[in-house]
């Protein structure tokens, strides 16, 4: 006979109660786990976990403040994420032990509900992966890399140029920039100056990664069964937003290579990283449809790791110049003395420019454009420091603790690219490379990471050489000063602000103009 319905559930919660004091009591026989909030009965630290709009990395600082640990844990229904706050203790982690700490957590909302389940970044640590890794290495290496700084270098003269002509759009011009860059590495494709569909896909998909990968930020991830509640359903607004998320992750893995399959058939393919995964690794495949999807999700990765990385990063730089003009200055005598005011930088120039080398250490330091790294999957039971960590546990290096660390940066919350050199203007190799943790962590580490650093590094050595970069100025004649506050989410843009770009000087402006009789 059925059990009535209010046995039944009695009979499920006494079930699940003595699931969570057996393994209670199991966890309390291996070791003790690293401190953190206490967390209620059942659902543990589920109301706990930060939201990404409310700097959830200040938020796991002070808890260790609180708990005096560089080592913190959250469980939210049975989801236990643990935090490295420090850069020994994530290194510790998830570059000595990658072995069994490369796996990605399910990520139902973006991965399974949204789409970007094959994606270089947060596909499981499997063979998929590893052949994707495989062909983002071949192309993206330190110096496999280097065969695409002549793009680089037509796409910083272009955003001069668009700066030169509208220079109150600079958000614009920076997404056309990052845009037009990855899309010509990656495909030989020109996009479009305003508009471009390519890039109006990317970024409505990436949209999807800077809402949903923070652990702990949709209650799908918590609770996996919700992916079945239908759309319509009270509370399930979230499906209807992963339906709309999901079709522009389709045409951002499809679309582009699509257009490139049909131009390599054609032989109207320029070298571009498409052409050369593809007769590297798409040529005769056992199984072709496999080969084609991993070519597909290892390009739709640059888009992905690239486009807004690139429009933060440089928006910040923006940010610190309009802030900073002592900087600017010294950027500025430096890059005349070596290049002058006849030509534009270039990348022979760069061993006689370390200030601006410094400029951008500080840039991705100041204000690191995913403050929390993507949460890891430990694969099985470890122990850290007289700590138990159960497999299944997510572990989060908080980036943006480890690049404020007052001990390796003094007066972390200053932007000051001299922290980086020596007395005598020289890179100081002493002081912590902020790369070490920008880019993320052991095999997951970003492969574009080489091409991100020479793309900005370019960009960052023309601007500073053509323009000037200032406060903007109210009706009145005052100065007004950025707020300098940021968009919150695993992805951190600075706001709209206010400043004034212009052409240092008439030599300087008359150079800008000759760049529009050249074909870039």
């Amino acid at each position: 006979m059925a059990l009535p319905s209010v046995d039944l559930l009695v009979v499920l919660a006494c079930g699940v109660l003595s699931l969570l004091l057996w393994a209670k009591a199991r966890r309390g026989r291996l070791g003790p786990q690293p401190p953190g909030p206490p967390g209620l009965p059942l659902i543990g630290n589920l109301l706990d976990v930060p939201s990404p709009k409310d700097f959830p990395w200040d938020t796991y600082s002070a808890w260790c403040k609180q708990y005096d640990s560089d080592i913190i844990r959250l469980n939210a229904m049975g989801m236990n994420i643990v935090v490295a706050n420090t850069l020994e203790i994530a290194s510790d982690l998830l570059d000595k032990r990658s072995a069994i700490y490369s796996d990605r957590p399910r990520m139902i909302m973006l991965c399974e509900l949204s789409g970007f389940g094959p994606g270089l970044a947060f596909v499981p640590y499997n063979n998929f992966w590893k052949d994707q890794r495989k062909m983002a290495r071949q192309e993206f290496h330190s110096t496999p890399v280097k065969r695409f700084r002549p793009v680089e270098v037509r796409s910083a003269y272009r955003f001069l140029r668009n700066l030169q002509q509208k220079p109150d759009d600079l958000m614009d011009n920076l997404r056309y920039l990052a845009g037009a860059t990855i899309m010509s590495i990656g495909y030989d494709i020109e996009v479009q100056p305003h508009d471009d569909p390519y890039v109006q896909t990317a970024e409505e998909a990436v949209a999807s990664i800077a809402e949903t990968t923070n652990a702990g930020s949709y209650l799908v991830d918590v609770i996996p069964i919700l992916k079945y509640v239908p759309e319509w359903f009270p509370g399930a607004e979230f499906k209807k937003q992963a339906r709309i998320w999901h079709a522009a992750v389709d045409k951002l893995f499809n679309d582009p290579y699509n257009a490139c399959q049909k131009r390599l058939d054609v032989g109207d393919l320029g070298d571009c990283a498409a052409k050369s995964m593809m007769e590297t690794f798409g040529k005769n495949p056992t199984d072709p449809e496999y080969a084609a999807s991993v070519i597909k999700s290892a390009l739709g990765a640059l888009y992905v790791g690239g486009a807004d990385t690139t429009v933060s990063a440089l928006g910040t730089f923006f940010l610190a110049m309009t802030l900073n003009p002592d900087v600017q200055e010294k950027a500025r005598k430096q890059l005349d003395q070596v290049v002058g005011s006849h030509r534009l930088p270039s990348f022979n120039d760069q061993p006689s420019l370390p200030y601006i080398d410094a400029i951008l250490k500080e840039t991705i330091r100041w204000r690191p454009v995913v403050p929390l790294d993507v949460p890891h999957r430990l694969t099985e039971d470890d122990f850290y420091e007289g700590y138990y960590l159960p497999k299944g546990s997510l572990i989060v290096a908080n980036t943006w603790a480890i690049l404020h660390d007052e001990a390796a940066y003094p007066d972390a919350e200053r932007y000051n690219p001299d922290r980086f050199l020596t007395a005598d203007g020289a890179l100081d190799p002493a002081v912590r490379d902020p790369s070490v943790a920008a880019f993320g962590f052991g095999r997951r580490i970003c492969p574009g990471r080489f091409m991100a650093l020479d793309s900005m590094w370019i960009t960052i050595a023309c601007v500073l050489s053509m323009f000037e970069i200032s406060k903007a100025v109210d009706v009145d004649g005052y100065e007004i000063t950025p707020d300098a506050e940021y968009d919150r989410g695993f992805l951190c843009h600075p706001k709209p602000f206010p400043c004034v770009i212009k052409p240092r000087s008439k030599e300087h402006d008359e150079l800008l103009n000759e760049l529009a009789h050249h074909d870039m």
